[in-house]
This record gives structure tokens, C-alpha cells and sequence, in this order.
């Protein structure tokens, strides 16, 4: 149940459902940045925008018969051909259709989990607060230019990724309006040094948690806990019931020892590159 958008007492159904709809909830959000397109129906949705991450590039929603489904994959690729996305992400749950989307999806050169990602959920009245945060450690909403550099900078180190990708995030952010942004930024510093990074966005009800990651050296120190943890105690302040994510393999003992637990909804993440 929903009320004053936020998710109450929800059945195992809705709580499992609102791991994905927080995502796509995301991504509609994502309209306030610049040449920003949204495309979505009942049986798909489209989002691209000009930025150098894919998560700012996807298709997801997909609801679909199987005897339509190699069109439908030629149809999203040459949209994202259009726009000259070099690449792009195709998402799936547990309610994508039709249900061998995802081999059809591998045979076409998309690469990604198999399994997809547990999604979790936890009721944030019960999250653990009690575990062991490191001393020293400070965690604060990216607001100004130093902070946005160090939030960028953490991800490609985190990530492995190239600087560009952090670097979309905090431009998506710039856009928006910093104070006004749909989503927050956060980055621990341990020792006034940044080591960690995460993302929290409220929507479809609940609140999620996205981009948890420490920099290979400080891993294993409780710091992903806490950049869980203290943004999910900010939701909660702000009238927020459940905390939702969907995890890595990395993050998945991490989250257990909050409260979180799983849901029966993996979520799928299927990249697709051109050459």
C-alpha cells in the first residue's frame, strides 16, 4: 500500500516489485537533464541522454510475445543507433517478457549475468544500525566542486571504469540543479581522504540505494555498510518505510548484515557495444 507516495505494509509482491520500479522510476527522472529522450509504452521503455555511461542510456520494461521479439530488438537497436549511443543497457526482472528475452538478447551480442542481480529490500524501522562504522570516517552529500570531483574520481577507481563515466554522473547532476537534483551523491572520506561513494534516489515508494563502491585499498573496513546505511537513515528521516537495491556478489554479505534480505526479483544488466 502507497500512501502519500510513500510504500507501507507492502505485500510480498509490491516490495518485490519496487526494486525494479525504483530503477525505472530513475530513469523517468532523468528527464531534467538536457536532450534527455524518454520513449515508453506499456511494453517498453527508452531513455538516452548525451553522457559518457550507459546508465544514462537503456531499455527496460519489456513486455513483449516471443514470436515478436527478434523485431523488437532490431527496433531498439537502431533507436539507440539513431542517437549514436555507443553503448547501452538493456535491464530485466522478474516480470520481463517474454521469459528467453535474455538468450535472445546474448545471441545478439549483448554481454551480461546470466542470473541477473538479488534484489533486496529492507524495512528501514528494523535496518541494523548497530554495526561497526569505521572511525574517522565521514560521509557527506556531494554539493560543491571539490566534493563532485572527489564523487567522480572514487567511481573510476571503484568501478574500473574510465573517469568519463563518473564524470556523467556529476554533469547529469550539475544539470539538474545540485539542491534540486532527483537523486544524491555521497562520498566517505576516511581520514578527510575520499575512499567510497554511493547513490541514493527515492521513488516508486521506497528509497534506493545505487553505485556502492570503495576504492580496491579500503575495502573490507565496513565503509560500503556505511554508505548504505547512513543515506537509507536520511530517506528514513524523511518518511521513507524500505530501503531497495539489487546486489553484487561483492556488496550481497554486506547487505545482509544490514537486514536487507532477498525479494525474488533479479534484476538483469545486458550491455550492448558496437564495434
Amino acid at each position: 500500500m502507497i500512501e502519500n507516495n510513500i510504500l507501507i505494509n507492502p505485500t510480498s509482491n509490491e516490495i518485490a516489485s519496487a526494486v525494479h520500479e525504483n530503477l525505472y522510476a530513475l530513469f523517468r527522472s532523468m528527464q531534467v537533464i538536457p536532450n534527455y529522450e524518454l520513449a515508453e509504452n506499456d511494453y517498453l521503455g527508452l531513455h538516452h541522454a548525451p553522457l559518457s555511461n550507459p546508465m544514462f542510456m537503456g531499455a527496460w520494461k519489456a513486455n513483449f510475445s516471443l514470436d515478436n521479439v527478434e523485431n523488437e530488438i532490431d527496433e531498439v537497436l537502431s533507436w539507440f543507433n539513431k542517437r549514436n549511443a555507443p553503448s547501452f543497457f538493456w535491464w530485466t526482472d522478474s516480470q520481463t517478457q517474454p521469459a528467453g528475452l535474455v538468450e535472445h538478447l546474448l545471441k545478439r551480442g549483448f554481454d551480461g549475468n546470466l542470473e541477473g542481480d538479488p534484489g533486496m529490500a529492507v524495512n528501514l524501522h528494523e535496518i541494523n544500525e548497530n554495526i561497526k562504522l569505521p572511525n574517522n570516517l565521514e560521509i557527506v552529500w556531494a554539493k560543491d566542486n571539490k566534493t563532485l570531483v572527489d564523487w567522480r574520481n572514487i567511481f573510476a577507481e571503484a568501478f574500473e571504469s574510465p573517469v568519463a563515466a563518473g564524470q556523467a554522473w556529476v554533469d547529469a547532476t550539475i544539470s539538474t540543479s545540485i539542491e534540486n537534483s532527483p537523486w544524491q551523491l555521497y562520498v566517505g572520506y576516511l581520514n578527510q581522504q575520499p575512499v567510497s561513494i554511493s547513490i541514493l534516489f527515492n521513488g516508486a515508494g521506497v528509497s534506493g540505494i545505487y553505485g556502492v563502491g570503495t576504492i580496491p585499498t579500503h575495502r573490507n573496513k565496513g565503509i560500503g555498510a556505511a554508505m548504505t546505511l547512513i543515506p537509507l537513515l536520511q530517506a528514513r528521516n524523511q518518511g521513507y518505510h524500505f530501503g531497495v537495491l539489487f546486489s553484487s556478489r561483492m556488496g550481497y554479505s554486506v547487505y545482509k548484515r544490514l537486514g536487507f534480505y532477498e525479494v525474488g526479483n533479479n534484476i538483469g544488466l545486458f550491455m550492448k557495444e558496437w564495434d
